[in-house]
This record gives C-alpha cells, sequence and structure tokens, in this order.
C-alpha cells in the first residue's frame, strides 16, 4: 500500500490512489463511506477525471509510530490496544474483511489527548488474503515499547500472561483483559454484585409485606405467659427506671477553697456574688503588687545582685550583696562594684576569714576585687572564613574544559526563548501530558504539531498532521514529510515564529 499526505485547508487526509489493476471491494466501500464504525476512520471516495482517489481525514492525530516513539505509561497502551479491538470487532459486525484492515503502525492514528485509537481500511481485494496473526502483532508492540519506569508496570505482565497462555487469540477474551487492568472490569463486576443483591433481598421484603402487618413489625412480641409487670415494661418502655449519676451541682459551683480558685473578669461575670467580688479584688491587688516589686528590683540602686568572686586558692561562692553608694560616686560611671558588707552570711570558713579582713583595712585603701566583665559584640567585623586557603588564586582550566559543543536549539521570537532540542524526537504541541515544548499560550497550535528529529547529527521537522500546518522558511511542508535543518532556519508553527541554531 502506498499512501501519501495531502492537505487542503485546515485538514489533512491520507490518500491512497487507486490503480487500473485494483479491485475495490465494492460492499466494504458503501459501509465505510455511509457508516460511522466504532474504531474505524471514514474512508472519502472521489474521482478526478479517470484518477480515483480514497482519502481519511487524520487531521489532529498522530500515528502510533511517533506516539510510541518516546515513554509510553499505561493510558498510551491500553487506549491503543483497546481502540484496535474495537476496530477489528466492529469490522465483523458490518461484515468488512479484516485482511483489509491495515496494522501498521505508520497507518494507526491515535488522539494524544484522550488516547483514542483509530485504523483505516482499505477496502481493496488483495490476491492473496493473508490471515493476521493480532496475538503477535500485540506481542511485538510490548517488545518494542519502552514503559515508564515511574509507574507500575504490572500491567504489562498481565497482557503477555494473556499473549502467552493462550493458543487461540480471541477479541472478546482479550478486551475484558484491557478493561480489567483500565479498572471498567472491576466497576461493572461491582455493579453485577450489587444488582444480584439488591435482587435477592426483594423478596424477603415481599414475604414480610404479606404475612406480616406493620404494626406487628414495630411493636415487639409479647408471651401470653408473661407476667403483668414485664407487658407494662414492653408497652412502656420509656418508663424504665434507669440510674442515673447524680452530680453535686454546688460542690462543682463552689471549690474547695478559695485559695485554689482563680477569679477572672468573665467568671465574675457569670458567677456573680460577693465572695467571687472580694476574691478577685484579692487577686488583681496582689498582681499590681508583683508588677511593681518587679520595677523596683530593676529601678532601685542598692538591689541586690548574684556575683561571683575569684578567689584565689579557693572555691568560688555565689555571694548576694548590695552595692556600695559610695564607691558609686566615687567611680562616676555605669558600672556597679560590689562592696563587702558585715551583714553576709557565707558557709565557707575560709571565705568568712578573707572578708573579716578585708574589713579590718583601713578605708583610704582602694578595695580591690575582680568584677566579671561582659564584652561586647562587635557586629561590624566580617568573619574571614578558610583564612589557610590561597584565595587570590586563580585555577587554571584544561584544554578539555575548554572545548565547546555545539548544540541544537529553538529561538521562539514571541517569548525570546532558547529551547535546547535534547531529545532524538522533541515534541512540541499544546498537549501538556504528551510534548516536551509545551505552548499554552496560543490556541492556533495542535495539541501534536510538530516534531524534531535528530539523526546522525542532522536536524528535520516533520509536522504531525496539525490543523493550521508547519512553515519552513515561508513554505508550507507536507504533513509527516521529513525537511531538513539547518542554522538560521525560520520555522512557523501556525503564527508562531521560531529560529532553528547551533551553538
Amino acid at each position: 500500500m502506498e499512501f501519501t499526505y495531502e492537505n487542503q485547508g485546515s485538514n489533512t487526509y491520507l490518500v491512497y490512489r487507486i490503480n487500473a489493476t485494483d479491485e475495490v471491494d465494492t460492499m466494504s466501500l458503501g459501509m465505510l463511506t455511509n457508516n460511522k464504525i466504532t474504531g474505524l476512520i471514514p474512508a472519502i471516495f472521489t474521482q478526478m477525471d479517470e484518477d480515483k482517489f480514497i482519502k481519511y481525514n487524520v487531521s489532529a492525530k498522530v500515528s502510533v509510530k511517533q506516539f510510541f516513539s518516546g515513554v509510553v505509561n499505561k493510558k498510551r497502551l491500553i487506549g491503543v490496544f483497546t481502540g484496535v479491538v474495537n476496530a477489528m470487532i466492529s469490522a465483523e459486525e458490518y461484515m468488512i474483511n479484516p485482511a483489509n484492515i491495515s496494522l501498521d503502525l505508520d497507518y494507526i492514528y491515535t488522539d494524544v489527548s484522550t488516547c483514542e485509537t483509530n485504523l483505516i481500511c482499505l477496502p481493496i481485494v488483495a490476491e492473496e488474503e493473508k490471515l493476521q496473526d493480532l496475538g503477535f502483532i500485540f506481542k511485538s508492540i510490548v517488545f518494542s515499547t519502552q514503559f515508564d519506569q515511574t509507574e507500575n508496570c504490572d500491567y504489562v505482565a498481565k497482557i503477555l500472561n494473556y499473549l502467552n497462555s493462550s493458543p487461540i487469540f480471541s477479541l472478546e477474551d482479550f478486551k475484558k483483559v484491557l478493561n480489567e487492568i483500565d479498572g471498567k472490569g472491576q466497576q461493572s463486576k461491582h455493579i453485577t454484585q450489587a444488582q444480584e443483591a439488591s435482587q435477592s433481598a426483594m423478596p424477603q421484603q415481599t414475604l414480610v409485606s404479606q404475612h406480616t402487618k406493620p404494626t406487628e413489625i414495630s411493636k415487639p412480641a409479647v408471651s401470653q405467659k408473661a407476667t403483668p409487670l414485664e407487658q407494662k415494661q414492653f408497652a412502656q418502655p420509656q418508663q424504665m427506671n434507669i440510674p442515673q449519676k447524680t452530680v453535686d451541682q454546688k460542690a462543682v459551683a463552689e471549690p474547695r477553697s478559695q485559695e485554689e480558685k482563680h477569679i477572672s473578669m468573665m467568671m465574675l461575670l457569670t458567677h456573680y456574688n460577693k465572695e467571687n467580688k472580694e476574691l478577685y479584688k484579692k487577686q488583681k491587688k496582689q498582681k499590681k503588687n508583683a508588677a511593681k516589686k518587679k520595677v523596683s528590683a530593676v529601678t532601685e540602686p542598692n538591689a541586690v545582685i548574684n556575683t561571683d568572686f575569684a578567689i584565689p586558692g579557693r572555691a568560688s561562692a555565689t555571694i548576694q550583696q548590695p552595692v556600695s553608694k559610695s564607691v558609686q560616686k566615687q567611680s562616676g560611671t555605669a558600672s556597679m562594684i560590689p562592696a563587702m558588707s558585715a551583714k553576709q552570711e557565707v558557709t565557707s570558713q575560709p571565705v568568712q576569714q578573707s572578708m573579716h579582713q578585708s574589713m579590718q583595712q583601713p578605708a583610704q585603701q582602694p578595695i580591690m576585687q575582680t568584677v566579671p566583665q561582659v564584652r561586647a559584640a562587635n557586629f561590624g567585623e566580617t568573619t574571614v572564613l578558610n583564612v589557610g586557603n590561597h584565595i587570590g588564586e586563580t585555577t587554571v582550566l584544561s584544554s578539555m574544559n575548554t572545548q565547546v559543543e555545539t548544540r541544537p536549539m529553538l529561538y521562539r521570537t514571541k517569548t525570546n526563548e532558547k529551547i535546547v532540542l535534547d531529545k532524538p524526537v522533541f515534541r512540541i504541541g499544546k498537549e501538556k501530558s504528551y510534548v516536551d515544548y509545551f505552548i499554552g499560550d496560543n490556541t492556533a497550535i495542535s495539541r501534536s504539531h510538530a516534531n524534531i528529529l535528530t539523526k546522525e547529527n542532522e536536524y528535520y521537522i516533520v509536522d504531525t498532521n496539525s490543523t493550521n500546518h508547519t512553515y519552513v522558511n515561508g513554505i508550507m511542508i507536507q504533513s509527516n514529510v521529513e525537511t531538513k535543518l539547518t542554522h538560521g532556519t525560520k520555522i512557523q508553527l501556525a503564527n508562531e515564529e521560531f529560529e532553528f541554531r547551533m551553538y
């Protein structure tokens, strides 16, 4: 079969020219042109002079070969296989010869968004009809496909187990396997189970409604030998005495002691009485006194502070002492020098002797004491890291590092983006889950608009049946035909301008 592509307006057609030696299957052609068959693309028969053509509208669809050129996930594989199975089943229903359906991956087309797959049927009687082994075709697709390893690939093993275990391939059985993998089989199974359960429950309800009155169902059965007390309990269940725990409300309302009770403003308003009022005033006064003590402890010059004395040869002891006013006047500074007082009580005897000796000294002699001082932090300096390293030296790169490899990229005129073409097949379009470069701000771009191929350091662009087509240096290129790119080539996808560059 020799097909060509033809662009007419916004549509892309797969075209087959009928040769003089071809015998057209008129019955199959009539079925394809007059019916919408599930899984099959409708055929259009045209004639110009003596030339006859059969066309198939494949706009906005890509071939399965292009669809499977990268990493394939579960949705894509199940979508393609289900489409092929549905097309073959529909062909039998419409009495179309399955041998006329093409299973070449170049001529099986799918929607990149929904993964809905359609086949083409060429109604030409072949000289020798060959039965197609569908099981072998599905198996070869599985073995030649690269699957997404980020998801659970158990579905691949289930497909292969069925294909290897079944000596005779059955479309209906294989469709059940695909539905179970896709979750459709489980949903239908749950639905049937629910229907069976509801149907089995219906006879029991009808049996009760026929032989039992509603009043008999609502009332409990009373034995004829029951005592009057039992009958009264069945008749009036609401009058049964149920022991309940009594709560002493007075105990809850009043605490055990007023010392344990804290009165807030909200509690005073909700439980107002004379005792709560007095207790609230008392607690408020205690808070004010405590606040005053804290303020006076900070502002008083004779505030008691903790000072650590460093006595040579002795263990250090913490002594609380007031600050002498005379020392403050003599120094005239803000630093407070602690002075010794006779009222200090220290358990350590050596410390007492040293204090006694210091108090017997004449007043003219200055008191020499070690005062702990805090060194102020300098926040203006910068910490130098790794002082030992030679910061001023320059690392000399080898000749291997100075080599720069050229790489291909696209320059997008609208946004000044530089798009690196880092894959053998680089896809461009607006279907985010499928393409490598997503264009979401231009509705004229197709879901899968074009691919850029890398072959032996040569670069080509292929239009993938886009609606608004692809232009190279101002000339529209034919769909699914490779067009070579060189540095500076102008590319236009619909009305979006790019430039191919090598850097």
